[in-house]
Order: structure tokens, then C-alpha cells, then sequence
């Protein structure tokens, strides 16, 4: 089961890989995120705004990986019996690993429904029908925990790492039922979050060839 795009679109899911990088990486410094950690609590407005800008992002990151594997075909989900553990996974870890922490795993399911981020267009002249003012922000002064936005980062991030592992992931997903992957609520959850029109139409031209893609694999199946 898979599908076939023409060499255009393929050129979209590149594009749309490579934007979606370049939004991510914008917002580390935002966060204060380095090596040493990140900043605890945030304004309320800047919190909501990379709140946003992260549910934009991983809606785009899921359809592009969804694409990908798409294109590639769907593979029987792996099934594998335990192995016992080896003489140097028994080893205790060296002491300058001790405290490393393992980066958290890309959900590539959409997320649970939640109240809807919004906020207001930068400009007016990129304003577009779905995107109105914003509504029941915390006060300005209000500080907001922002363990979990780092979270989000830190998973997007294993992605642009390592995208082929996470295109196998997506590979075994399909065949579980490619209708079951995505959702049109992670896509409108996305398009709300969209910080200006032309991520709009972005993600708009992306989530088309996703509906594309979904026909195919029906009339695949028959």
C-alpha cells in the first residue's frame, strides 16, 4: 500500500520539512533553551504565542512524515520476542551519563482535543478567514510553567535528528489504517495556531495532499 506524487509535490514535502525546521529552531532562544536547561517560567503572552507556534509545527511535522511514508508504503507493525539483556547493558552507566536524560518521543498520533490556541496575526494584511482576536489570554503579567513547551521542542527535535527513524515509525502506523493516523482536528488545530497567511496556505497545501493520499489508499485497498 502506497502512493505515488508527482515531482511537485514532492517538492512541497521538502519545503514543508525544511520550514517546519527552521520555525522550530527560532523558538530555542525564546525558551531559553540550552544546554544547561531552560527558562522555568514565562510572560503568559509569550507563552501562549510559542504554545501556538509548536502546535503549528507538529501539525506540519506529522503530515510530512505521514507523506513520506506514504510515498514509501506501509510496513507490517514489528513484532519482535525479548531478548535478554547483554553482559554491558547489565553495566552500570559511567558516571558522566548518569544524569542524562532521554529525549522525549514525537507523538506522531494527533494530540487529544484540547481548548484551541489562538492569537492575533502580525500584521493585518496576512490576516485570514479562521484567525480572529485573541480571547481569554492570561493577564501579561502572569507566569506560565514551561516544562512542557520544552518538552514539545525536545521531541520535534528527534525528529530533524533523525527523520528516517521516524518515517519507519510512521511506515509500521500505516498499517494499522492510514484513516487512523491523522486527523482533520490536528489540521484546523494547526491552521488556528498558523502565525501568518502564508504558514496558512502552507499547511493548507500539505493537509491536500495528505486527503489525496488518503483517496489513494482507499481505492488501493478497494
Amino acid at each position: 500500500m502506497r502512493v505515488t506524487f508527482s515531482a511537485t509535490a514532492i517538492s512541497l514535502i521538502r519545503f514543508a520539512q525544511v520550514a517546519a525546521e527552521t520555525l522550530a529552531g527560532a523558538l530555542a532562544p525564546r525558551l531559553g533553551l540550552g544546554r544547561f536547561g531552560f527558562t522555568a517560567f514565562l510572560p503568559a503572552p509569550t507563552h501562549q504565542a510559542i504554545a501556538a507556534e509548536l502546535t503549528f509545527i507538529e501539525a506540519m511535522v506529522r503530515r510530512a512524515l505521514f507523506l513520506i511514508a506514504a510515498l514509501r508504503g506501509a510496513l507490517p507493525a514489528q513484532v519482535s520476542a525479548p531478548k535478554a539483556p547483554s553482559a554491558s547493558e547489565n553495566k552500570s552507566p559511567l558516571p558522566a551519563r548518569a544524569g542524562r536524560v532521554r529525549a522525549p518521543l514525537f507523538s506522531l498520533g494527533e494530540p487529544a482535543a484540547r481548548a484551541p490556541v489562538r492569537r492575533r496575526m502580525d500584521h493585518p494584511s496576512t490576516a485570514h478567514s479562521g484567525l480572529g482576536a485573541a480571547a481569554g489570554h492570561a493577564p501579561e503579567e502572569t507566569l506560565l510553567p514551561a516544562a512542557r513547551l520544552a518538552r514539545r521542542l525536545r521531541a520535534l527535535d528527534t525528529v530533524f535528528l533523525d527523520p528516517e527513524a521516524h518515517i519507519l515509525r510512521m511506515r509500521r502506523r500505516l498499517a494499522l489504517g492510514p484513516e487512523k493516523v491523522l486527523s482533520r482536528r490536528g489540521f484546523e488545530a494547526g491552521g488556528v495556531a498558523a502565525d501568518n497567511a502564508v504558514n496558512y496556505r502552507l499547511l493548507g497545501s500539505v493537509q491536500s495532499l495528505v486527503d489525496g493520499a488518503l483517496l489513494q489508499m482507499r481505492l488501493d485497498t478497494g
